[in-house]
């Protein structure tokens, strides 16, 4: 039988057994369940479990009466996510956000960043339990400065040197891996849930394998291996991140991801063959009717395919998406736990396209009531079938952030998406 050990809140007296082999042993610190203190643990904190109470022997059954054995089944609790946060509470902070890089030049970028962060992750829940984002705007800022001044040689060796420039773009791009590598470690080590904290491992080969040889190796087939590129893209992002001392698990396959691509493919030929057929038989009418002159001039009917080709394009780019991000979160599991995404790709092509349309006609001041919508619909459709329960992941030994976010602010001064969401 595994030795229990008893560890007890010195704020609020909240006591709980726990296996002593769940604790490990660099551990100096606990987070309390009940009043989200953060406490020593010593002697005076961990103490050895009491024997239990004597109990009475039952009295023996009837001779006649078989021996009864019961057995109870937990059923998965669903803990649901939501985002409680209002379109007019981020359209405050967003517009003094805005206000305040302009008139800085973008040294308030770093403040900006933890103010707008802090405000999503402290607006999303799950169990009811808020997330928290606790990065420290000044390492941000020396990070900022750090890709400032990569940023003005850049701009400046362009005016000066063009070679000077090319070097420089040419060394940041190479590094992207490794940006994307320190962004995700910097943004992990300062979210946590239930006051224990994510974290990233670095595994810079793996970084540079999948994003960058396996695109360049796609490219030269002729985009037959993006299917697995994406598929190891997932997989490198997911198994490297763990919360607390419980690492994720993607259980995908590759060809899972080849039958997404298969479905999107034929999506796409599947709305794109009516509009062809259309522009071949209206197109050919009118040419037949211009014979005569000379010239061809399509007829009202053959206009529609050159309109209607962007938003069926549109469709399925929304499509893909909203397929791959249901495959990789539904393949997804935490401590036995198992994540359920359940997107649907005509909610999400409103959403785009009414977004998009009261951002043009409100000249960009509902950007704050565009993202609430859409973030919120995301963790209105995520929820996690808690098998074993959150209670057993305990916070890893050493997990307190030092880790600097120069590879953060390099890729947003450059433009580079570093930020890689399911």
């Amino acid at each position: 039988m595994t030795e229990q050990i008893c560890i007890t809140c010195p704020e609020c007296g909240f006591r709980k057994n726990v296996p002593k082999t769940m604790i490990p042993e660099a551990a100096t610190r606990g987070n309390c369940p009940s009043c989200r203190q953060s406490f020593a643990l010593n002697d005076a904190t961990v103490t050895a479990c009491p024997p239990p109470a004597a109990e009475e022997s039952p009295p023996p059954l009837p001779p006649s009466a078989p021996p009864a054995f019961s057995r109870a089944v937990s059923p998965p609790v669903l803990l649901t996510f939501s985002f409680t946060g209002s379109a007019r509470d981020y359209f405050g902070i967003w517009i003094v956000n805005t206000l305040l890089k302009l008139v800085t030049f973008g040294i308030y970028s770093a403040w900006a960043k933890v103010r707008k962060r802090r405000f999503f992750y402290g607006s999303t829940t799950l169990g009811h339990q808020p997330f928290e984002y606790l990065a420290d705007p000044l390492a941000l800022f020396k990070g900022w400065v750090i890709a400032a001044v990569a940023f003005l040689l850049y701009a400046l060796g362009s005016q000066v040197s063009p070679l000077l420039s090319m070097v420089v773009g040419l060394v940041i791009f190479a590094v992207f891996p490794w940006l994307l590598v320190r962004s995700r470690m910097f943004n992990a080590s300062n979210s946590s849930h239930r006051n224990i904290r994510f974290s990233f491992k670095p595994d810079y080969s793996q970084a540079y394998t999948v994003y960058a040889a396996l695109p360049i190796v796609s490219m030269m087939t002729m985009g037959l291996l993006t299917p697995y590129m994406l598929f190891r893209q997932r997989k490198f992002m997911i198994e490297n991140s763990s919360y607390g001392a419980s690492p994720f698990v993607f259980t995908a396959t590759a060809k899972e991801f080849y039958l997404a691509a298969l479905k999107i493919v034929l999506a796409f030929f599947g709305a794109i063959a009516p509009l062809a057929i259309m522009f071949a038989l209206t197109g050919g009418k009118a040419a037949a009717a211009a014979a005569g002159s000379g010239k061809w001039t399509p007829g009202g009917l053959a206009l529609i395919p050159f309109f209607t080709f962007p938003l069926v394009y549109f469709i399925v780019i929304v499509y893909a998406q909203t397929l791959l991000a249901n495959l990789s979160w539904n393949a997804t599991k935490l401590a036995g736990n198992s994540f359920q995404s359940t997107l649907r790709t005509r909610t999400m092509a409103l959403l785009f396209i009414t977004n998009a349309l009261a951002i043009l006609f409100s000249f960009g001041l509902l950007m704050p009531w565009a993202a609430v919508r859409l973030t919120r619909y995301r963790f209105d459709n995520l929820a996690l079938y808690a098998d074993k329960g959150l209670d057993n992941i305990v916070a890893a030994a050493g997990s307190e952030p030092g880790i600097s976010a120069t590879g953060e602010e390099i890729g947003d001064v450059f433009g580079m998406s570093v930020d890689i969401s399911l």
